[in-house]
């Protein structure tokens, strides 16, 4: 069995899309970092395969997902962002295909639009010669994680809040070659900075400048050493102080001067080795 596992962050409007549309039969594991009790309240008293499991506080994408692949019963946890678009016939054909090759780390459908995901790098061979699976170097958003084949090697990075922890995820899993596969003949579409209650738009841009800048170098140091990161998040710092300067003193906009300067502390924060601990939105209790 597979336990499907999403991350909420006022994203009650997806959470309660896909309990429908996904068979009973898959147990769901919600984290909520919003502390939303009456949600957590309202969707167990409805649906007894579906745990909601609230947080002590925003603790962020990767911890998030390691505490649903803790909190899971079965060897198969699939992960998703909340503003994915997968139909219960593909968590099916997942299921089916998972267990045929079993001898994998990662298994993932790939994006409607092809285009997207490119890193297809080799056909995977397996005696039940299955059609369109391909090994990868990385996937993102939505894939199915084998927890035995990875018990040794840990989840994910919990220094990353949001952004790059699965690249890095993946980097690991790739340099200890686990197999990370996808079927072309599973699809889904990703809306992208969709998840979160548009009421939150202001918060949610604030956090993600912060965020990806602190994650990029974070990332970068991480693998490359401390002068690629400098190398890779330096065009990211120069953009910042040209547009916190354009916005604050030419155009005078305010919303798109905090912004930038979000960015701007993000790397500061990061090149500091300070923890990624920007939250801009105040704990519900």
């Amino acid at each position: 069995m597979i336990t499907i596992v999403f991350l909420s962050f006022h994203s009650e409007h997806h959470i309660r899309r896909h309990i429908l549309e996904i068979d009973k039969k898959f147990p769901i594991i919600v984290i909520d970092n919003a502390r939303n009790f009456e949600f957590k309240k309202e969707i167990e008293e409805k649906y007894s395969h579906v745990k909601v499991v609230i947080t002590k506080e925003n603790i962020g994408w990767a911890a998030g997902m390691n505490l649903g692949i803790k909190e899971s019963a079965t060897n198969y946890v699939m992960i998703n962002s909340p503003d994915i678009n997968i139909s219960n016939d593909s968590i099916e054909k997942l299921f089916y295909e998972i267990n045929k090759v079993k001898n994998f780390a990662l298994f993932a459908p790939t994006y409607l639009d092809e285009s997207i995901h490119k890193n297809y790098y080799k056909k995977f061979e397996t005696k039940d010669n299955f059609q369109d699976v391909l090994e990868v170097e990385w996937i993102d958003n939505s894939f199915v994680i084998n927890k035995e084949e990875i018990k040794n090697l840990g989840f994910f990075d919990e220094n990353f809040f949001m952004y790059y922890e699965n690249f890095d995820f993946c980097k690991k899993l790739f340099a200890n070659k686990k197999k990370m596969l996808i079927s072309k003949n599973i699809k889904f579409t990703h809306e992208g900075t969709s998840s979160v209650n548009k009421n939150f738009s202001f918060e949610v841009i604030l956090s993600r400048n912060w965020h990806y800048s602190w994650s990029k170098y974070y990332f970068f140091k991480k693998h490359y050493g401390t002068f690629f990161g400098i190398k890779k998040i330096f065009p990211n710092f120069l953009r910042s102080i040209r547009k916190i300067l354009f916005y604050k003193f030419l155009l005078r906009d305010n919303v798109k001067y905090q912004f930038a300067l979000a960015e701007f502390k993000g790397i500061f924060q990061s090149v500091l080795s300070k923890p990624s601990n920007y939250r801009p939105f105040k704990k519900k209790d």
